[in-house]
């Protein structure tokens, strides 16, 4: 059975021969072209093209938002001239509010969709519709979409080709984590359903954003930090796998489009000339810019959808049951004769990654035992441990031969070391044990106290928080300030000195801001929480280092006062 199924993927791959032979290169040879006219020093997010022609995209923290240098974003608009240019940005006042704004899509050519984050300029959160008059947009009414809540900052999503469905991210009911991909569908005019998870095949406990689907509702794109941790936000691909909406092939990057930087919201919106829009802040310190590319997806997509769907599934099995010696998977030969040997070898290649990717599990031992100082006056104090197992749940103890014998049994992740009076500290278990060290200093809870959230991470050149573990430290944090309900803190967020100073500074003030705004969701007092932006006037490294810009780019606490 398998040998059969192997001969069809050889037989299907015959006419793919060319990309075959390249999947380990970039057959993709796409131009990547940058909209300059339409970007700024500002955050260019999420276009959307009008039936017109138009690009409409939302703008972040620009002065003339309506919420100021603060505004998330406000709807704005470019059009081209008679010669084919494209003309000088538009503020589309009558679609923004001083909140979060986010244009979905256009039912028709005198309809739009915008998401409103709420609260703000008596529109409560959700989707609204708009009517068209010329350059203005006058509101119709808000869209019902059931048990619709998004309790986070972020929010994007697009209104299908064929106007039946509303593909959106958000942190809502059934989030594994931070934002997820959910999808409404329409029951009949103004009326959605409640929003759906599509599910772990898609979602993760990290972030999922900017999804937007094809024109037959077969294949989602979206963003994700998932894959490559530290780096910046990727663009994906998967398939429909069923009728259902929570059945996907495992989602593939779109190699193409990615780069350290962040890149967000691709979208297929010209089939004749086969282009597509995405952003990305590869070439802007924190902030998107609007790019376009000949969309060439695919070609990729059924060689992968040969190549890796089904095959790699059945890799075990596949390498078990075929013999496949007689290819010297050692030469490096440049020509490979025929056909099938091209593609066992494709194979063959797969499967060793697969199989080295299983076997490299590596294996660490430490004690765990450790004292706690004053960091002042270097005095033993009494201490208690909350430590977080490999399943999530959090234990309480004084005793650190549990953290021994919970590593031992890997089942310690991270740990939290804190004393009555004093500033908590958290560890990454693994971090820990490659210190070496058998003391932890804690700071006592003073004014000016102060202290590196240096577990803290975000996606490069972003404020997004980079994994998992930086939302359960946010989550200590708030912890820390429920129990210390006199305490107001600092935040200073800091960068290195590499790019623009300005926008250093604003990337600084927009990372400090997210963990304030996380912390002000799980109920801490806004006004607790200053927050400023130091960019890179403020190092506390060699910036001609690595090492010491990456010491330089962090977020400080400081105990401001205690009433």
């Amino acid at each position: 059975m398998i040998k059969n199924d192997l001969i069809n993927i050889i037989k299907k791959a015959s006419s793919l021969i060319l990309l075959a032979f390249s999947l380990s290169g970039n057959v993709f040879s796409q131009e990547i072209s940058s909209l300059k006219s339409l970007n700024s020093s500002y955050d260019e997010q999420h276009p959307v093209v009008s039936l017109r022609g138009e690009i409409f995209y939302s703008v972040g923290f620009n002065p003339e938002n309506l919420g100021g240098p603060t505004d998330f974003g406000d709807i704005w608009m470019a059009k081209k001239s008679n010669l084919g240019e494209w003309e000088e940005p538009i503020h589309i006042k009558s679609l923004s509010t001083s909140g979060n704004d986010v244009l979905l899509g256009f039912p028709d050519a005198l309809t739009a969709y915008v998401y409103h984050s709420g609260t703000l300029n008596g529109l409560k959160q959700g989707i609204h519709q708009y009517s068209r008059f010329g350059l203005e947009w006058n509101y119709v009414r808000v869209l019902e979409m059931g048990n619709f809540r998004n309790q986070g900052n972020h929010f994007s999503g697009r209104l299908s080709s064929d106007n039946s469905v509303i593909i959106m991210s958000m942190t809502s009911y059934g989030s594994y984590g931070n934002e997820d991909i959910y999808i409404s569908e329409l029951i009949r005019e103004g009326t959605w359903s409640s929003p759906q998870n599509l599910g772990p095949d898609i979602n993760t406990d990290l972030q999922e954003q900017t999804p937007s689907l094809s024109a037959d509702l077969s294949t989602i794109y979206f963003s994700s930090n998932s894959d490559k941790i530290g780096s910046g936000r990727d663009v994906f691909m998967a398939k429909r796998t069923g009728d259902s909406w929570d059945s996907w092939s495992k989602p593939t990057p779109l190699e193409q489009v990615n780069t350290q930087g962040a890149e967000l919201s691709y979208v297929v919106f010209d089939k004749e000339k086969n282009l597509a829009l995405f952003t990305s802040t590869q070439n802007s310190e924190g902030f998107g810019d609007l790019m376009m590319i000949t969309h060439q997806i695919d070609a990729q997509e059924s060689v992968e959808e040969i190549l890796v769907s089904q095959v790699i599934s059945d890799t075990i099995q596949i390498k078990e049951k075929i013999e496949i010696s007689k290819i010297d998977s050692t030469k490096k030969e440049t020509t490979i004769a025929t056909i099938a040997d091209a593609s066992v070898l494709i194979l063959e290649e797969k499967i060793d990654t697969v199989s080295t990717t299983k076997s490299q599990i590596p294996v660490v031992t430490s004690n765990l035992i450790f004292t706690v100082l004053d960091a002042n006056t270097k005095d033993v104090i009494p201490f208690e441990i909350a430590y977080t197992n490999k399943q999530g749940f959090k234990k309480s103890t004084n005793n650190p031969q549990d953290l021994k014998d919970a590593f031992e049994n890997n089942a310690l992740e991270r740990f939290v070391v804190a004393s009555n009076g004093y500033i908590p500290k958290n560890f990454v278990a693994s971090d820990w044990i490659a210190k070496g060290v058998d003391t932890i200093e804690l700071l006592p809870i003073k004014t000016g106290a102060s202290i590196v959230l240096d577990n803290i991470q975000f996606n490069r050149g972003t404020s997004d928080f980079a994994d998992a573990n930086s939302i359960q430290l946010l989550d200590d944090l708030v912890d820390f300030m429920k129990v210390n309900p006199t305490v107001r803190i600092r935040l200073e967020g800091h960068t290195d000195n590499a790019g623009d100073p300005q926008l250093n500074k604003e990337l600084s003030m927009n990372r400090a801001s997210k963990i304030r705004g996380y912390m002000t969701l799980k109920g801490v007092d806004f006004e607790r929480v200053r927050i400023a932006g130091w960019g890179g006037s403020r190092p506390i490294a060699d910036n001609n280092t690595e090492e010491g810009k990456t010491r330089n780019r962090r977020v400080e606490m400081i105990i401001e006062r205690i009433q």
